[in-house]
């Protein structure tokens, strides 16, 4: 039955096929459900060799990051939490903790309206009190998984470079390929999947002589099974009011004015590119309020070595005072396994009162554990 569906919609779409490759955010998925846990450490111990103390360096760092997304046409939320805690021999520690969870309900299954709920937690070692805020408001936007046709569109460039294929699949091909990469749970098991991939690879009729090998075969299975690698594409703007149940700065309660934006781009399977940015002030928000945006790049240069730049910069404004902090990073990530990333990277801040950036060179490792 499934066979014979998969013929019939080759056939039909062949017709209208234009020969033009599919844009990665042109796929729509009904379910979009990506996350994602890092875990990072990393540490440095310098003892002068000439006795002086000050000169001395013993610190660490551990960060803990986590995003949840979850968007169907009825409804979505997310969910992400970060924790920076920073321990230093002279300067003791400090952390600072940021927690969001939001939820939407679309106004209708065919529109990108919705309405949404949700809560802001924020915690600093800088500030006299845990800061909590209850959200409320409306937004616009939708993102979407593209992971499957990002991993069906890695298998044809694998096997066109390998020359198991006389030249790249047609558009409909890696549809179909998508579809049934994307709804893989719906199978009694992985042979059962690659069984239904290969017959859609070699009845394209771009299979070499011979058909797929055995380690044409064993690498398609390491793409569709590979953990840890997800694009997704969409945006969305909310606009809304939030009201503090606790404020961080040991002040009254106050109503806050707030607005957030998120965008994702995949160009191709090896590039993802985030922007993301909020604000939040009450209503004397020239005086008081706070805006953060972060901008990434992920570039995947091969199986086990990718590259990440990182730019965030955060305002906080109390008083009419400005207190801006922009950080840069360069990362390279190195996966030896697929649960385990050595990083070494460059990391540049940029704090009030600084007379320059600083610099500094980690050599770190991290655990996906989602």
């Amino acid at each position: 039955m499934r066979r014979g569906f998969i013929i019939a919609l080759l056939t039909a779409c062949a017709l209208v096929w234009t020969g033009v490759a599919i844009p990665l955010c042109d796929y729509r998925s009904p379910k979009t459900d990506i996350s994602n846990l890092t875990l990072n450490f990393s540490y440095q111990y310098h003892n002068d060799p000439y006795g002086l103390e000050a000169r001395d360096i013993s610190q660490g760092q551990f960060d803990i990051d986590y995003v949840r997304l979850f968007d169907i046409p009825e409804y979505g939320f997310d969910v992400s939490f970060e924790n920076a805690l920073a321990i230093s021999a002279d300067a003791g520690s400090t952390y600072v903790i940021t927690a969001d969870g939001n939820y939407k309900r679309y106004f209708s299954t065919e529109q990108d309206l919705f309405a949404y709920t949700g809560t802001s937690l924020r915690s600093s070692s800088s500030f006299e009190k845990l800061g909590l805020s209850f959200n409320l408001g409306v937004g616009t936007g939708r993102f979407t998984d593209v992971t499957p046709l990002a991993k069906a569109t890695r298998i044809d460039e694998y096997l066109a470079e390998r020359g198991s294929l006389t030249d790249h699949l047609h558009p409909v091909d890696l549809q179909v390929l998508a579809r049934e990469i994307g709804d893989s749970v719906s199978y009694e098991s992985l042979a059962a999947l690659l069984a239904v991939i290969q017959e859609v690879i070699e009845t394209s009729g771009l299979v070499r002589l011979g058909g797929l090998d055995a380690l044409d075969i064993s690498e398609i299975t390491r793409l569709v099974q590979e953990v840890g690698f997800s694009r997704y594409c969409g945006w969305d703007l909310k606009l809304g009011l939030g009201y503090e149940l606790l404020d961080p700065s040991g002040g009254g309660n106050d109503l806050l004015f707030l607005g957030a934006f998120n965008y994702a781009l995949a160009t191709t399977p090896r590039a993802q590119l985030l922007l993301e940015g909020s604000f939040s002030g009450p209503p004397e928000i020239l005086m008081t309020h706070r805006v953060d945006i972060t901008g990434s790049y992920d570039y995947f240069i091969s199986n086990f070595l990718s590259a990440n730049a990182t730019y965030n910069f955060s305002r906080e404004t109390w008083g009419s005072e400005p207190t801006n902090i922009h950080r840069m990073s360069l990362e390279f990530i190195l996966s030896p396994l697929n649960t385990a990333n050595i990083v070494a990277g460059v990391f540049f801040e940029y704090k009030p009162y600084f007379l320059e950036w600083s610099v500094d060179v980690q050599l770190s490792i991290q655990m996906d554990l989602l």
